[in-house]
This record gives C-alpha cells, structure tokens and sequence, in this order.
C-alpha cells in the first residue's frame, strides 16, 4: 500500500497494528475473513493440516510465501494461544483476514499444490471458496420460483456461498449424473456452489456417516429418478427420507431430477416440483445436452 492510498478497513495490511507506522485501522469483525466450519474443514484436508503442516513447506519457504502477499505470518498476531506451528498460523490467518486476501492466499496455494500433487480430491472445492472469498460480493434477491413453493412449504431464498448441492443417485445412474454434473461445473468455478456426491469418498473412509453428514447438512437436494433409484433401498429408504424430513422442515430444498422413465409421480417424491420442468426423462430428449443443460439452469433459477 503507498502512501497515496486512502486507509480504510478493508486495506488494512495484514500483519500490521493500528499504531504501526502506517496508521492503518483494523477491520471491524465484520470484515473478517467468513470462511465457514465446513470450509475451513474442506481447506484443512486440502492443505494436509492435520500434523501441524502445511502441504510441504518448511518453516523459511512458508514465511517466503506470505511475503509475497506482504503478509509476516511469523508476526505475534498470527501466533497467539498456540504452539505456532504452520498450521495454527495458517488457522489465525483464515480466522482474522479480510475474504479477499484469504481467497487470493488460498488460490495461489491451490495452484502452488497442483505443481507437486495434481487432481487432489478437493482441489475443485478449494478453487470455488477461493472464487466465492475474491468475489465477496453482496447477494441479490430474487423472486420466487415455482420451485420454491411446494405442497404449502415455503423455502427462504439460500444466501450463503457457496450452496452444497447432495447428488443423490442410483450408480447405474451414474453416467447420466455426470451429464448434469459437468453443465454445473462453471457454476462451481464462480463459487456459487460446492458439489458432492459419493464418489468424492476418500478410500478407507467411513462412507455412511460421510453420506449422513452430508446430506443432513446441504442446502439443496437432487434425487435422481430411474427406475435403479427407485428400486434402491438406500437411495429410497434412507437418502430419499432424509431429504423428504429436510423439505418438509423447510431446511433443505428438494428437487427431483428424472432421468429415465419410472412410476415416481406416485411416491412420496411425487409431491415435489421436478426438472425438467415437462418431467420428461432425459433419456426421452432428443438432445441430450440440452437436457442436463436445461435441468441445470433450473436447479440455478430455484437456488440463486
């Protein structure tokens, strides 16, 4: 920052108190970095935090890299009530700084981590809370669609960012899934949403209290209509339960998505508003492109 730029909360140099020779005030909490519990948990796993490391740097190349961003991570605020590790820094540094200089640190990390250790399992989701932090924009309001209003339950238009999208689906199914997954991949890399499905599952890992956590805890819900996922106890019984006991609690907003022809309009799924918005399969467009396409725009129009 020179000495031409105007001081403010939202330039305050990190690592800098409001009596250091810039004279440059603190932020208020407000302008505090506003990663959530679940994206702070989603960073850590990327950053392989867990042993009070941060992916492979040393204590010389982790100070050389917040240099860069004029940042002294080694600074007393960054090591207050803890051992100090890099971790720990890397933790006060996530809690205390503004959304814009987190999601610029962040991003580099993701890009500095692909250099060594491409494809890591939450490298997509990193990229989106690095996007959402940059942007830190105000969320607008819209009207409601008809998908917001269903059999008597109103649903609070979603104003967190990014909103966590639960795939919930028959693995025959898969390859049609993936169809609409990748029409809401850009929509992922502007930090409007944060995808998961099952075979984000690290191996060794306990999958049904992940799939339980997940669920349980999304914003949006698809349930993916075949004939498989009707015939699926999991997906019907447990997966299609929990997602009927969340819409009906107005906490999660639940749309199906039909896929292939199958007699869902008379299960308890029947009481929602589906896409595509005719409720014919995908299977039964001539295009399919335009069909996951249609059924992704969609599913944005009811969330954002």
């Amino acid at each position: 920052m020179n000495s031409n730029q105007k001081a403010g909360p939202a330039l305050r140099k990190p690592g800098r108190s409001a009596s250091g020779p810039l004279g440059v005030f603190k932020e208020r909490w407000s302008l505090m970095a506003s990663v959530k519990f679940r994206e702070k948990n989603l960073i850590e796993e990327f950053l392989e935090m867990g042993g009070g490391y941060v992916l492979n740097f040393s204590d010389r190349t982790f100070s050389d890299f917040f240099r860069e961003f004029d940042v002294d991570i080694n600074e007393a605020t960054y090591m207050e009530g803890h051992s100090g590790s890099k971790a720990n820094r890397m933790r006060s540094f996530l809690e205390r700084e503004p959304d814009r200089l987190v999601g610029k640190v962040l991003q580099e990390l993701v890009e500095y981590a692909e250099t060594y250790r491409p494809g890591h399992q939450r490298v997509e989701d990193c990229r989106s809370i690095a996007t959402r932090l940059q942007a830190s924009l105000p969320v607008s309001i819209k009207p409601q669609s008809a998908l917001n209003v269903q059999q008597g339950v109103t649903h609070k238009r979603i104003t967190a960012r990014p909103i966590e999208i639960f795939f919930s689906y028959a693995h025959e199914d898969e390859a049609l899934m993936n169809e609409i997954r990748l029409q809401l991949v850009v929509r992922e890399r502007l930090g409007e949403i944060v995808k998961w499905h099952d075979r984000m599952i690290p191996a060794g890992d306990e999958w049904r209290t992940l799939i339980d956590n997940r669920i349980e805890g999304a914003q949006v819900i698809l349930l993916f209509m075949s004939p498989h996922f009707l015939a699926s106890r999991y997906c019907y019984e447990i997966e299609g339960q929990i997602a009927l006991r969340r819409h009906r609690d107005g906490t999660a907003r639940v749309i199906p998505v039909v896929l292939r022809a199958c007699d869902w309009t008379i299960t308890p799924f029947g009481e929602l508003q589906a896409l595509p918005r005719d409720g014919k399969p995908i299977t039964q467009w001539p295009d399919r492109d335009q069909a996951s396409l249609d059924i992704a725009r969609g599913i944005m129009e009811c969330i954002l």
